[in-house]
């Protein structure tokens, strides 16, 4: 039994060895032949990316859009022309900032190059900049189908979706309103914002946030907004006020959201988009979003082809695309839907689209805007409120502070607010000075004048014994 057993462990040792000794040839070849299938590996690979790259075009945007936005529109335009027309497309995103210096960089393309700016699509930033855009010829006309035109009505909320020359068509629809920090606000013990006259209260000094309309064009139609909802003399004493309310000024939109989820400010002037994202990122229990009744718009966030575009035909299949139904999806179904990855939180223009079952629960065409919003008084005074804004409110700031601590220590005495709060420009003198400020020399004049004016008014109202004066702040 004992040499029984000594001759089977014989033969299992012979077999165990006989198979380590043949998988340790067999590793070594395989390790030997890796650099060659490395090789041919690559090779295909070259061969397939050669291949996909032999028929690539492209086209060229520029636009304000954010990361998430322009590569939902990069991956589903792809698909989209891939399957519908067989082609293969890329496109080449231009980021130049916000819309003002959009607006700049073409404006230097055309004096470059009159007959093509080298871009062309422009994509983003409301409706303002494509009024003067049009003004100054560098939009072209593009025609979509009937049957997506007939799925859009012309106007929202008292606003236009489109322009009636085809120079210009909405592709989303933005509700610019307020929005709150709830559980801070009531910690806080402060007032629900639901109107722009809110975020002028007193008890909300430092309490707000807000961007410089000179970097960002949403930022810039909440202070147009509240100028054509109260007139401008009005207007403007409501904006000195919510701005000596302001912590601090971002240059970016995006930026104002985010501070009011992490409880650095309580309220703040928003566009829906950043507020629902935001909303979205920490709970509708912490943020609340307002449109302030009667007080507010919604607007058509844009696109358009300019003149002397590289690839004229791709951009009106782009436009085509963002209008087409797979386009208008991609602005609010979740990700993971339809190979989406980001979620992008916005209202599609096509009306057809609030009737399915997975709609948007907001209803734009449903918004009664208190007034008439003037797309051309707009564009006429961009550059004239950016500036009255940056100069007056944001430039500064420090001394508008100090006047307005000084003021509300005070009383808030009418005398004072209303010397704290008197318009630079009447609204007899805004359409002279609007037009004053596209002279370059003109304009450094005017500013140049108002720096010093501003520092004056708020230093006067200050005063020299303002230090002694206890203000509490958080």
């Amino acid at each position: 039994m004992v040499t029984k057993a000594l001759d089977i462990e014989s033969s299992m040792s012979n077999i165990v060895s006989f198979y380590m000794r043949y998988y340790s040839g067999l590793l070594f070849i395989l390790i030997a032949c890796l650099p060659y299938v490395s090789i041919l590996w690559h090779s295909k690979q070259n061969i397939q990316t050669s291949e996909y790259n032999k028929d690539k075009e492209i086209i060229s945007i520029i636009s304000p859009h954010r990361r998430e936005v322009r590569s939902e529109y990069s991956r589903g335009f792809h698909e989209w022309i891939l399957k519908k027309y067989g082609r293969n497309v890329e496109i080449r995103w231009l980021d130049t900032g916000g819309t003002s210096k959009i607006l700049k960089e073409i404006e230097s393309r055309y004096a470059t190059s009159p007959d093509s700016p080298g871009v062309d699509l422009m994509f983003g930033g409301g409706i303002a900049p494509y009024y003067t855009a049009i003004e100054k010829g560098w939009l072209a006309r593009i025609d979509p189908p009937k049957e997506i035109l007939d799925t859009i009505p012309l106007l929202c909320a008292g606003a236009a979706v489109y322009d009636t020359g085809h120079r210009w068509f909405g592709v989303a629809l933005s509700g610019f309103g307020i929005l709150y920090n709830k559980p801070l606000i009531e910690r806080m013990h402060l007032p629900v914002p639901e109107t722009w006259e809110d975020l002028a209260q007193p008890v909300f000094q430092s309490w707000i946030a807000a961007s410089d309309p000179r970097a960002s064009g949403s930022a810039h139609m909440c202070y147009e907004i509240v100028f054509q909802a109260y007139g401008f003399e009005k207007g403007w004493s409501l904006l000195t006020k919510i701005c000596a309310n302001v912590r601090n000024f971002s240059e970016g939109s995006a930026m104002t959201p985010l501070e009011i989820a992490s409880g650095q400010v309580a309220a703040g002037m928003v566009v829906d988009q950043y507020a629902e994202t935001a909303i979205n990122n920490v709970g509708r229990d912490a943020l609340v979003f307002v449109l302030p009744k009667g007080l507010t718009i919604v607007g058509a966030d844009s696109i358009a082809m300019l003149r002397g575009a590289p690839s004229p035909a791709l951009a009106r299949l782009f436009v085509t695309y963002v209008l087409s139904r797979e386009g208008q999806l991609l602005l609010y179904q979740s990700a993971g839907k339809g190979g989406q990855l980001h979620s992008l939180h916005r209202l599609p223009v096509r009306k057809d689209l609030y009737e399915v079952p997975d709609a948007p629960s907001t209803r734009p065409y449903d918004f009664q805007g208190g007034f008439v919003y003037n797309d051309m008084k707009g564009m006429r005074r961009w550059k004239l409120v950016n500036d009255l804004i940056g100069i007056w409110l944001i430039d500064s700031h420090d001394d508008l502070v100090k006047a307005w601590k000084k003021v509300i220590y005070y009383g808030m005495k009418p005398e004072m607010v209303n010397k704290l709060c008197a318009p630079p420009v009447t609204t007899d003198q805004v359409d002279t000075f609007a037009e004053q400020m596209n002279d370059p020399r003109k304009a450094r004049e005017i500013i140049k004048q108002w720096a010093l004016d501003a520092k004056s008014r708020y230093r006067e109202l200050s005063g020299l014994s303002f230090a002694e004066i206890d203000v509490h702040q958080h």
